[in-house]
């Protein structure tokens, strides 16, 4: 059995040392001895034991193993899913997807860029108790961020109540995708905004809010800025500045959008006419476009939109016929005189008495 072993174990021959390096011995040594033709009881139940003795502490050691690894996965899990919390979904894939080295590193890009913020919050929120804010724009801004994630924006920063997103990367797809992703999304975010009006009025805001939004087209600076301890993964460039000034040139819920983004859209949306704007930062005037609404549902919708007058009216013409919805509008004037009535002839009885 001896003369076995040294055969396994060749002079000079360099044996890896693993953690299992005994047992691996004994497992060959087991082998060996069972190609001799004649093969010796008492050593056969001698190895078998040895062997049986060697699993059991083999198994001991592979359960503790996994037991470590699952709590390091886990663990880093846990990392990873906080980490993702700080960063855009598109930046969080192409950290841990890529093999390569994180460094300092920029390239110059088509990007569609977009702004916005809530008008006039500086005033509201001055009004407002501490707690009463974080939740207000905590909520404000998951609403927000699951319509750019919808739609597949890179979430670039926070800035209060300010959103900066932009479409082109990391992921790129079209020029014209990229614009009119960011365009849909910017509609959504609008009447989404209706609904948070009223949630908010609800809760007891008495002032309505309302914001305003900026998008612009063109080349940027992209990729990782800062230092080999910390870097940020931003833009930067004139498409930045348009689209900041755009949305700070928007009156309450207007989307304003660039010449160049408007010739990416306008075969999918209806703007007023080009209007010239004398912006900060910029020495000529810039030609920018006031987004109405999507033209595939010009024919059909007919939208009154004026909450300053009370009014907001929005008729889907494919699914109810003209004299269907004059028949309820009279229904339901009918209905209010009805009821104006009754309690003017109810107050003019409790005057007698």
């Amino acid at each position: 059995m001896s003369d076995e072993k040294n055969q396994l174990a060749a002079p000079g021959a360099e044996k890896e040392n693993t953690i299992f390096s005994k047992e691996e011995d004994v497992l060959k040594a087991a082998e060996a001895l069972l190609k001799q033709e004649d093969i010796n009881k008492e050593d056969l139940l001698k190895n078998y034991k040895n062997l049986l003795k060697n699993y059991k502490k083999l198994l001991r050691q592979t359960k503790t193993l996994t037991r470590v690894s699952d709590n390091q996965q886990l663990k880093l899990n846990r990392i990873l899913e906080n980490l993702g919390r700080y960063v855009s979904f598109q930046l969080f894939k192409r950290i841990t997807h890529e093999k390569g080295k994180v460094e300092i590193k920029t390239q110059r890009k088509k990007l569609t860029v977009f702004f916005s913020d809530l008008k006039d919050f500086s005033y509201t929120s001055s009004h407002m108790e501490g707690e009463a804010l974080s939740e207000f724009l905590n909520s404000y801004l998951e609403t927000m961020t699951q319509i750019v994630i919808k739609w597949g924006g890179t979430l670039d920063k926070y800035m209060g109540d300010a959103i900066m997103v932009f479409f082109g990367d990391p992921e790129f797809t079209s020029d014209d995708d990229h614009a009119l992703r960011c365009v849909y999304m910017a509609l959504e975010m609008r009447e989404k905004m209706k609904d948070m009006r009223k949630k908010w009025y609800d809760l007891g805001y008495q002032e309505p809010l309302h914001f305003r939004m900026g998008v612009a087209t063109g080349y940027c600076t992209v990729g990782n800025f800062g230092s080999s301890e910390r870097m940020d993964y931003t833009i930067i460039g004139t498409p930045v500045n348009l689209a900041s000034r755009l949305e700070t040139a928007a009156d309450s819920d207007e989307l304003f959008i660039s010449h160049e983004t408007w010739s990416y859209v306008k075969d999918k949306v209806v703007c007023e006419p080009p209007e010239k704007l004398h912006l900060k930062g910029f020495h000529h005037q810039i030609l920018a476009h006031k987004v109405l609404y999507l033209k595939e549902n010009q024919d059909n919708i007919l939208a009154i939109d004026d909450e300053a007058g009370g009014v907001s009216l929005k008729i889907d013409f494919s699914k109810i016929t003209k004299e269907a919805v004059f028949r309820m509008l009279t229904e339901k004037l009918n209905e209010k005189e009805k009821k104006e009535k009754e309690e003017r002839d109810r107050e003019k009885t409790d005057s007698k008495k």
